[in-house]
Order: C-alpha cells, then structure tokens, then sequence
C-alpha cells in the first residue's frame, strides 16, 4: 500500500539501442562491428549472449534522463514541486554516458546486479527503483530514504528475488517522489544480463575478488566493473590510489560532475 501512493503513472517510452560490442571467442578483443555482430547473428541463428562493451567504447555516452513535465537528456528538467534545488547536480545513474538521443542497454554477468546512483542533496519523502522484464512487468521494486542525503548510493538486487534471465533486456527507473505531489525527477536505463565465455570465467577464477575488477575492465563488463571498484574502496576507505582510480573511470565515461562525490557504504 505504501509503495502504490508513491509510484508514478509513468509511460516509458524508450527507444533501447543494444549496443553489442565485443564477442568473447579465445581473447577480449576491443570492439566489434555492427556489421559483424548482425552476421554472427544471421550465422547461428540466435543473438550471442557472450557479449561485452569493450574499455574503448565508454566515453562520451549519455544516460536518458526524464523529469518534470518534459523530458530531456542529460541534466533532467524539474517541475515547480520538484525536490532537488536548481543549484544542485542532477540526480545521475553511474552508467556511461551515450549520444543524446539514444539510450544504452549495458551489459552485466550478475543474476542479481547492483546499480549506482547519485543523489543529489534534495526534499523527497522517498526514492523508488523499479526494474521490469521485456514485456514491462514488475520484476523488483524498492523503496529508499534519500531525504536530506547527498552522494552516491548502492542498489542491489536481493538474491531472494528472481535471477535476471540470459539475453532479455531489463529496463530499470529510479525516481524521487515530492512532497505533496507526485512529481519528481525520474531516471531510466536498461541492462541485459549476458554469459561469461571459458577464457573469462577462468580468468576470474584465478583472480582474487578484490582485484577482480581489472579484469572486468579488460572485458568491458561495465556494472561489475564499477561494483567491485566500489567494494574494495569500502574495505580500503583510506586508500587514496583507489579512490584515484574511482575518479579516473567515472571520468573516463563523462561522469566528471560525480566522480568526486562520496560512496554511501548502504544500499
């Protein structure tokens, strides 16, 4: 009951580019063509699920931002009852950045992801994630406190719920609820869950967690990437290398306007 006096009568209407880049065969090479990819395709009869964005790739995209009564890209528009102040950073998912008018289906090996968000300082009674499967249901959806808060939050999909299903595409919103209204500044993206090949699961196998996300790197695998980073500066919270790190890769995908914001340590 709680949850439905929050959500939003929002009508997604999303154009999800699939960006298929990088098909793992004996080697991680750092891009693969579109051209190549649809005749891969064509060839087998069914779409690879063992697909990754390569290290080159992840710069200058832009995640599709909606909010207020117009949506734009980018920055997000704010409505007169919205609860972020003018002068504040918008609120931001930590994906990389795309054209403007393309919005950006990264991939991920975890059944149950973690996605990461900014949030600016702001008034909301509630933060809400939502996460629908390809035929727009309801797969998970999580309400959080985010009022009077400021930095970058973790929201992991609980193992207790259903696992992502390899190759179908999940698109996923988080939205602020004002006070008084049920306007707020809304953002989207999707992800699809893909199947690690032999030479990366081994490669995982022989690395200790906490370095794991070199490797993620090398393959491109964004969320995983981003997530492991993140753990190990929690386990190392002094560590200024790290942190270093954590700036240089959200500046490298045009992230620069957050890359020096705290990482809550909750989800």
């Amino acid at each position: 009951m709680y949850l439905q006096s929050f959500r939003f009568s929002i009508t997604l209407k999303t154009m999800v580019l699939t960006l298929v880049l990088g098909l793992f065969t004996t080697s991680f090479p750092s891009s693969t063509s579109a051209n190549s990819t649809n005749s891969a395709s064509s060839t087998h009869g069914k779409a690879d699920t063992t697909l990754g964005i390569s290290q080159n790739t992840l710069a200058n995209i832009t995640p599709r931002v909606e909010g207020g009564s117009t949506g734009t890209y980018g920055g997000g528009s704010r409505g007169q009852d919205n609860c972020i102040d003018e002068d504040q950073k918008p609120l931001t998912p930590l994906i990389p950045k795309l054209n403007q008018t393309q919005e950006l289906t990264l991939v991920t090996l975890a059944s149950h992801p973690t996605i990461y968000m900014y949030v600016p300082e702001n008034t909301a009674i509630a933060g809400e994630f939502i996460l629908k499967d390809s035929s727009q249901k309801i797969v998970y959806e999580k309400l959080l406190p985010v009022s009077n808060s400021q930095g970058i939050i973790r929201i992991k999909i609980p193992s207790n719920q259903p696992e992502l299903k390899v190759g179908e595409n999940y698109q996923w919103t988080f939205s602020l609820s004002c006070e008084g209204s049920g306007y707020g500044t809304i953002v989207q993206s999707s992800i699809k869950r893909v199947n690690p090949n032999p030479n990366l699961t081994q490669e995982l196998q022989q690395t200790s967690e906490s370095d794991r996300w070199l490797i993620y790197s090398d393959a491109g695998i964004w969320h995983e990437k981003l997530d492991a980073l993140a753990e190990k500066i929690s386990s190392n919270p002094n560590d200024q290398e790290l942190k270093s790190q954590w700036q240089n890769l959200l500046n490298s995908v045009g992230l620069n306007d957050v890359a020096t914001e705290p990482l809550n340590s909750s989800d």
